[in-house]
């Protein structure tokens, strides 16, 4: 049986089993799961900025303790009913979960720490990349060169936004020079932006639609609304058609004139491109 489906049947076994019996479902899936979140966690923690790995236990707990809710979630009526895989889905979730806890108060002590951990995250790609690239540990000014020539090219003004890179942002992101972190270069792009800002970013992509149009917006509305509900979702043509009751060619119209204010949200609030 395929892990996917393996989870599949414990959690239907789980949501139909009697309350006494529910307790016992959850210790099977936590257990089955702990694996996953071991291998998980180290990939997690390299692209939050963690690149010696210190958090990999907490990252874990708070993963199985993310997981535990979902569970609990899912006994409730429409809850998660829609999840067709969900290893990968808790995959997902796993993500989620660990850059949320980085920029959580228990990790930055401050705030206003978000952006510096935003820039050390930057910093650990940009020094991945480059590892897989030379085939060996860049040098510190490397680093920095790569990482301020991709700031300027995204923003219009990094020196105002203060993303740029010196030799003092390196002191916390530190190299790593073993060879499996060599055969494990990260390639994911999802860590440009954290769960909080992300869910700015949806409010600011529905809001600029809206001061273009009423309609615009409630386009906006139908396509990221549920960027960030469980399951995540994205609305489609179809869905945008129906909802405002127009024709498929007019939604698709309509759909492409967000997204381009949605571009335009982007590059202008984070310098990133389009991520949906």
């Amino acid at each position: 049986m395929a892990i996917s489906e393996e989870i599949a049947y414990m959690v239907e076994e789980y949501r139909s089993a009697a309350p006494t019996e529910r307790n016992r479902w959850v210790d099977n899936i936590l257990r089955f799961m702990l694996p996953h979140f071991r291998n998980w966690a180290p990939t997690l923690c390299r692209i939050s900025g963690d690149v010696y790995r210190n958090h990999v236990d907490d990252v874990i707990s708070v993963i199985a303790e993310r997981t535990l809710e979902v569970l609990g979630e899912a006994l409730l009526p429409g809850k998660h009913e829609k999840v067709a895989n969900w290893y990968s889905y808790l995959n997902g979730i796993s993500r989620y979960a660990a850059l949320a806890y980085f920029n959580s108060s228990e990790v930055t002590a401050a705030s206003g720490m978000v952006a510096l951990q935003r820039k050390q995250r930057h910093i650990a790609r940009v020094r991945e990349d480059l590892r897989k690239k030379l085939g060996r540990e860049p040098e510190s000014q490397e680093v920095i060169d790569s990482a301020n020539e991709q700031m300027r090219a995204r923003r219009s003004n990094p020196e105002k936004q203060g993303v740029l890179v010196d030799i003092s942002d390196l002191d916390n992101v530190l190299p790593v020079a073993d060879i499996a972190d060599h055969d494990r270069a990260v390639e994911d792009d999802d860590y440009v932006i954290s769960p909080i800002e992300g869910r700015e970013l949806v409010e600011l992509i529905i809001e600029e639609c809206f001061q273009h149009s009423d309609v615009l917006g409630k386009v906006a509305d139908v396509w990221v609304g549920a960027l960030y509900s469980e399951p995540p979702a994205l609305g489609t043509v179809t869905e945008v058609a129906r909802t405002l009751h127009i024709r498929q060619d007019r939604a698709a119209d309509l759909l492409a004139e967000a997204r381009e204010v949605a571009r335009e949200a982007c590059e202008d609030r984070y310098g990133i491109a389009l991520p949906v």
